[in-house]
């Protein structure tokens, strides 16, 4: 998941472009990955992590090299939305902006710290 805030003179036309390129995303994305959509932030609490959250998918680590390697090329449709989709990017330093990579409490290793 990636927090980013966008150009303050042009959340409209960014809303826009999601709605108008939704499906292209979607075809966009390699095996094992998979475009979950971009939120507004409605309610929060993190002042930094930016106004809205591009969602991607992943069935493994692997997914993320395939991404990677896809976005590389030029040609691709993936390289060719993300280049899109930085034009909408607010580049001040001081932009709120996150990475984060979630794995389910499910399948995640977790320990018990022991008490002092």
């Amino acid at each position: 998941m990636q927090g980013f805030s966008v150009r303050p003179d042009k959340a409209v036309k960014f809303q826009q472009w999601v709605i108008d390129n939704q499906e292209r995303i979607k075809r966009a994305y390699p095996e094992g990955s998979e475009f979950g959509g971009v939120y507004a932030t409605v309610f929060g609490s993190d002042k930094t992590s930016g106004d809205f959250y591009w969602l991607d998918i992943l069935d493994s680590y692997e997914a993320l090299d395939r991404s990677a390697a896809l976005s590389k090329d030029p040609t691709s449709e993936m390289a060719k939305v993300t280049a899109e989709f930085i034009g909408f990017l607010d580049p001040d330093r001081n932009a709120g902006w996150s990475h984060y990579l979630l794995k389910s409490v499910v399948d995640a290793t977790v320990f018990d710290v022991p008490k002092s």
